[in-house]
């Protein structure tokens, strides 16, 4: 099926720079049992056969249910996937690493508007939010990584 003769898509993206090295930001994003310590909307989020996940994730009140797929992975690189079922997506994120043992995580996804998103000014909003928080959360575990090696 294609998709986007059927909707019509949107886009957004954000990027962000984290003060890790790449292989450490790309561990943990690919950890996706991760995602509720820097995504708040994520009420449950689990693994399942062939490169499949499901995630229930709570927006203004309401839950919604969503059953994604990887269908790319290249380690310490970039990771894409598309949803199954739920609210229409795909996306990617890019993990490029920079002087200084830092890394500039790059997220770029397009949706079908009104299929259980926001519109493109809130979703950017929350993404940027999101890669905010995910920030924090690997500088913090990596800062105590770096102290217990003392």
């Amino acid at each position: 099926m294609n998709l986007d003769s059927q909707y019509s898509f949107k886009s957004v993206g954000a990027s962000i720079v984290v003060s890790a090295r790449v292989e450490e930001v790309y561990t943990h994003w690919v950890h996706v049992e991760e995602f509720p310590h820097f995504m708040g909307a994520v009420r449950e989020i689990r693994n399942m056969e062939d490169n499949r996940f499901y995630w229930r994730v709570e927006r203004h009140g309401k839950e919604y249910e969503s059953e994604l797929q990887i269908v790319l992975r290249i380690p310490n690189r970039r990771m894409a996937w598309r949803t199954i079922s739920g609210a229409e997506s795909s996306g990617v994120v890019g993990f490029d690493p920079l002087a200084g043992d830092k890394t500039r995580v790059s997220f770029k996804m397009k949706y079908v508007p009104g299929a259980g998103w926001e519109d493109a000014e809130e979703l950017l909003k929350r993404v940027t939010a999101r890669l905010e928080n995910f920030k924090t959360y690997v500088e913090s575990i990596s800062a105590l990584k770096s102290e217990a090696r003392k």
